[in-house]
């Protein structure tokens, strides 16, 4: 696997410090020469852009500039601690082997691992600690079979993934949990499949605050195999319920400018009073208006579509359910099937009930 890393930001220069083990670090200079340096356990380097080169830095010394870097992991434990100084962001530990280049103007560093090892990094990520096997299992299912389906989505950059959560979250290395290494291992090379053999949409999302949401409400595009259906597992869960206000006039300013809401039609003003979403919608108070909730959801930031609004003074009160898009699996109400003893096949089945458990295609 090919993992873009730090692929929001544009970093000119990275901070490495080796975190345990050795890493061969191969230079291609200028000249078109290779140049090689063996780093130590806790061995620190900078990388740092100068027009089309990266300078090299060694324990604060600069050593040498080349137009691309290799960091090769000498056994299979050794790991690299990566920081960016220009950004507060916390200091981030990977495995596997590193690119560093060049592309458009910013530092671009590439993670390369194997699959497995990858997804060891990504269900902790996206799973945290103290959850059952069964969950993990799930996860680390949908995570292979999500990750074997996107393979060319950053193509152009000159990867595969990154380690966004748009690509699945995946900010650090494995954690070392047993629980979660034996989940991934144990469940090694299983996919989920549609019914035309193609790698299932194995979408997912923290909560879907009881109801999960249609794919055509979000992305407006149907996807079959997935659609909208009540889910109690998640509803006691400390994501399922959330509130935010917002201050009434900046909501009111955003319907007009955006989508002519006619505020002074009598009837409209009334419903803008009042907003009940008992099941999930696609669209605010009304189809009438086009206004996509999805919209609102980007607009201000809100953890779900799925809320209920009503105006409180100057202040719009927005009781909202679930956390994240909604379509597909519901981690958290995965997480509680696991504890109440269901089989990570029993959670695919339920939340994925067109897909099919099976040994990757040749």
């Amino acid at each position: 696997m090919r993992i873009g890393l730090y692929s929001a930001n544009s970093v000119k220069e990275f901070q490495l410090a080796i975190g345990s083990g050795q890493y061969l670090l191969n230079a291609t200079l200028s000249d078109g020469s290779n140049q090689s340096v063996l780093l130590n356990t806790l061995a620190q380097a900078r990388f740092k852009i100068n027009g089309a080169v990266i300078q090299f830095y060694q324990a604060g010394t600069y050593r040498f500039q080349a137009s691309q870097f290799e960091l090769i992991q000498m056994a299979h434990e050794d790991f690299c601690n990566w920081s960016v100084p220009a950004l507060s962001t916390k200091t981030r530990a990977y495995e596997g082997d590193f690119e560093l280049r060049i592309y458009k103007g910013n530092l671009q560093l590439i993670n390369v691992l194997p699959l497995e090892t990858y997804l060891e990094g990504v269900v902790a990520c996206e799973g945290g600690p103290g959850h059952q096997k069964a969950y993990y299992q799930a996860q680390a299912i949908i995570s292979r079979t999500y990750a074997l389906s996107n393979l060319q989505r950053h193509q152009k950059e000159g990867y595969q993934l990154c380690e966004r959560v748009h690509c699945q979250s995946y900010l650090h290395k494995r954690t070392g949990s047993a629980l979660i290494d034996s989940s991934v291992y144990q469940t090694r090379s299983i996919v989920l499949l549609g019914p035309n053999g193609d790698y299932f949409p194995t979408y997912f999302h923290a909560n879907c605050g009881g109801q999960t949401c249609e794919p055509q409400d979000v992305w407006n595009e149907q996807i079959t195999g997935l659609q909208s259906f009540k889910d109690t597992f998640c509803i006691h869960t400390k994501q399922a319920t959330w509130v935010k206000r917002i201050p009434l006039q900046t909501w009111i300013d955003f319907l007009t400018t955006q989508y002519d809401f006619p505020l002074t039609d009598s009837l409209s003003y009334a419903l803008l009073q009042e907003f009940r979403q008992p099941e999930r919608s696609a669209f605010y108070l009304h189809p009438v208006y086009g206004i996509p909730l999805r919209d609102l959801r980007e607009e201000f930031k809100l953890k779900s579509s799925f809320f209920d609004a009503v105006v409180v003074g100057e202040e719009l009160v927005l009781s909202g359910k679930g956390f994240g898009h909604g379509v597909g699996l519901c981690q958290e109400g995965a997480m509680q099937m696991a504890k109440k003893g269901y089989s990570y096949d029993q959670i695919l089945r339920y939340y994925y009930p067109g897909a099919r458990l099976v040994l990757p295609k040749e």
